[in-house]
């Protein structure tokens, strides 16, 4: 477990309200999940750019540039010539989602 100090003033109005180490708790657990939120909102806007950008869903493009050299070409003819830098980070972006779900699950479970 982890020591968090708390203002002075703050504790004196939280013991108002109940527990100070229970409020503190709250708070810190909702403001954890507004930042997860905040995230993955992020990477959601990320991912759309590359839908956006090249038609297809994260696992689509992945499969068909792995499996499809002509696709790659094409993509080149495109002038999207960071293609392979956008999957890296579209990759990133899609697992990350993933991930940050993952978490918040975990802590609305607790």
């Amino acid at each position: 477990m982890t020591t968090v100090v708390i203002d002075d003033q703050v504790a004196e109005v939280l013991s108002r309200f109940g527990d100070v180490q229970e409020a503190a708790n709250r708070a810190v657990k909702r403001y954890t999940l507004e930042q997860i939120a905040d995230q993955v909102e992020n990477l959601h806007r990320r991912n759309e750019h590359y839908e956006k950008l090249y038609g297809l869903d994260y696992p689509s493009f992945s499969r068909r540039i792995a499996e499809d050299a002509s696709f790659v070409l094409e993509q080149e003819a495109q002038g999207r010539l960071t293609w392979e830098t956008d999957l890296l980070d579209w990759e990133f972006c899609h697992k990350g989602v993933e991930d940050w779900n993952q978490k918040l699950h975990t802590i609305l479970m607790t």
